[in-house]
């Protein structure tokens, strides 16, 4: 799995489906609350070790795992952070930051 994971990694990224660059970043991504704010931890490769890199990810996959996290359906984290943060976001502010994310370059 380790094998695996390392190739993957190294893996140049595809862009998202529809990238839009100008797209101002929503509320939800930009706040300052590091509680809430995405970018905390999912702005680019470097935030934070172990957070996957979001931008140009599909926005049906960032909004399906959202939900999955805030029904309780995706459990494979030990501190339940991101379950926690998607239960207090609401669908908008899941819509919102999928379709931010998938416009990423």
């Amino acid at each position: 799995m380790l094998d695996i994971a390392a190739y993957y990694s190294y893996l140049p990224r595809q862009p998202g489906s529809h990238p839009d660059p100008a797209l101002a970043a929503p509320s939800i991504v930009a706040r300052c609350a590091i509680s809430r704010a995405c970018a905390s931890c999912h702005a680019t490769s470097d935030a934070k070790l172990g957070t996957p890199w979001l931008d140009g990810q599909s926005a049906v996959y960032v909004k399906a795992q959202l939900q999955a996290f805030a029904t309780g359906g995706r459990r494979n984290e030990i501190s339940e952070q991101m379950m926690n943060i998607a239960r207090q976001m609401t669908a908008a502010e899941i819509d919102e930051g999928a379709r931010y994310y998938a416009s990423r370059p």
